[in-house]
């Protein structure tokens, strides 16, 4: 039996996601652990990517011990976008920027006078000290001739300059979309800003991505996520070109993370499958799911509600796929054994997603709300009765809290990532982060989840702290809930016999330390399919 140390650095692994021979071990043991699960346990033992048993100083061909890491199910992410996040890594990170004029400094660094379009994401006008959109001209006085496009955070608004409007043949004359909306000055001339369906007269001019990039994003995304501690992910809108990479990457055993994936609302993307039915590939790929946008995002005030925003009367929202065609969608999908996940944020929007579920759903097929942020006291309970889940971010509540309350009002802020009381009816909660939306590290939103503060620890007591959950419910947010909400439930998402041997690794026992240390906590490995695919470097 060869035994090895990993805090010595005496281990027969490559650093990172290759695993190397040590005389084909048949069993490897991790010791020397504690196991939240099964506390009276300190060793886990696993072979082919399965776990064996969970006891007291278990043998095997390998042991690695972990000196007194604390070993969880493998942290998963309920709802982000891959492809998009890679992307996010290679472009302008505006995330936490304070004004137009921090913004400008950072496209200014960029522009070259060159026809290649300079492309940023994560600005957030809530964050600013005037709290407004801005303008093509803004952008116009550091990058004239050179195309210049900005998503805001939330993805659901683009900031372009004058440059861009002229590319794409956009003016006063040119009409909003369905779904969408162009914001103009008092003159009815676009000032740059465009909201939900809108932006689809900018993207069509985009330099498309290829598939070498698309696979580059990927794989870069797939690094960073292992870092984070993740082991799997639910890719919230997959197209046909995106299967194929993750194929590839199996096939040659270069995938380091187990994707669901969610495919797009697009017959180009879904009629393959719908006439086929679901796929699962090698526990690594999981394709039993089809996403549908209903509404936009509050930061944009694109998120559909029942009662105009306070702080725009004349606003409701908006619907990017109308009523109509979620409900012959649903239908088709669900007919075809696939689950639904809607976008939801608004409270009208979640609403008539579930009169749509409990219409014509199928309630075996686990469908599921997007986000679910926004709604109303006489819905809560409607989500556990219909078998619908809420998939919802954890961030997203604490990235909102400054200025949600201009956005509802006094009288609907309650309503606001209500978890407890959805918890309360039974529902469980897939967590996860939305990125790059958000950062994706599941820390950051079980500290969010238990705490309802930013990491300034504001506002003191945690904001509607009524609606909190426990430290061992933000856990199961990301582990089994997560498994249950892809179907994965019998086989992953726990530390138990016969679960793929996926491992989260950290210094810290979650349930012990004071919630405001749980950022600070360290990943010190991330196991999948027994294999190392990340370590703490001392």
């Amino acid at each position: 039996m060869n035994k090895t140390s990993f805090a010595t650095g005496l281990y027969c692994f490559y650093f990172l996601t290759v695993m190397v021979s040590c005389n084909n071990p048949q069993i490897t043991v991790l010791s020397n652990c504690v196991i939240p699960n099964h506390p009276k346990a300190n060793s886990i033992s696993f072979s082919d990517g399965k776990i064996i048993d969970v006891g007291n100083n278990l043998s095997g061909d390998l042991i690695i011990d972990l000196d007194g890491g604390v070993v969880y199910p493998g942290f998963s992410d309920s709802h982000m976008h891959l492809v998009g996040y890679g992307k996010s890594l290679e472009k302008l990170d505006l995330v936490g920027t304070k004004s137009v004029s921090e913004i400008k400094n950072i496209v200014s660094k960029s522009y070259d006078q060159s026809n290649k379009w300079i492309e940023g994401r994560g600005w957030d006008q809530n964050d600013w000290k005037d709290i407004i959109y801005p303008t093509k001209e803004d952008l116009d006085l550091v990058a004239k001739n050179q195309p210049v496009y900005l998503r805001r955070i939330d993805g659901h608004a683009a900031w372009v300059n004058s440059k861009v409007l002229s590319i794409c043949g956009i003016n006063d004359e040119t009409k909003d979309p369905p779904g969408g909306k162009i914001i103009r000055d008092q003159s009815g001339v676009p000032t740059g800003i465009f909201i939900d369906n809108a932006i689809d007269l900018i993207e069509k001019f985009l330099p498309e991505d290829t598939y070498i990039d698309k696979k580059r994003y990927i794989e870069r995304a797939v690094k960073s996520l292992n870092k984070f501690g993740l082991t799997s992910i639910h890719d919230a809108g997959t197209d046909k070109e995106t299967i194929e990479i993750l194929k590839e990457l199996i096939q040659h055993d270069q995938l380091s993370i187990r994707i669901n994936a969610m495919l797009n609302n697009n017959v180009n993307d879904y009629d393959f499958y719908i006439n086929n039915g679901p796929e699962r590939i090698n526990d690594f790929l999981f394709i039993n799911s089809i996403k549908i946008y209903f509404d936009g995002a509050m930061g944009s005030r694109g998120a559909y509600l029942l009662e105009p925003y306070s702080d725009d009367l004349e606003n409701v929202g908006l619907t990017i796929t109308t009523e109509d065609n979620i409900r012959k969608k649903v239908k088709i999908f669900n007919a075809a054994g696939f689950q639904v996940a809607i976008h939801c944020i608004g409270d009208k929007a979640n609403r008539i997603a579930l009169d749509i579920f409990e219409e014509i759903g199928n309630k075996h097929s686990r469908n599921r709300i997007e986000h679910a942020q926004i709604i109303h006291k006489n819905d809560i309970h409607r989500f556990v009765e219909l078998g619908v889940i809420p998939s919802m971010q954890s961030t997203h509540c604490t990235s909102d809290m400054y200025w949600i309350d201009e956005r509802l009002g006094l009288d609907r802020i309650h309503q606001a990532y209500p978890w407890n009381s959805l918890l309360n009816t039974g529902s469980i909660i897939p967590g996860g982060s939305d990125a790059p939306v958000e950062i994706p590290d599941p820390l950051l939103g079980l500290y969010a989840s238990t705490t309802r503060k930013d990491l300034n620890s504001w506002p003191e007591g945690g904001w509607l702290p009524d609606e909190r959950m426990t430290i061992d419910q933000a856990i199961s947010s990301i582990t089994e809930w997560s498994a249950y909400s892809m179907f994965a439930e019998n086989f992953y998402g726990k530390i138990d016999k016969g679960y793929l041997a996926d491992f989260t690794v950290l210094n810290n026992n979650l349930r012990t330390i004071d919630p405001k240390h749980i950022p600070d906590t360290t990943v010190l490995y991330t196991f999948v399919n027994g294999k190392i695919v990340y370590q703490h470097v001392k």
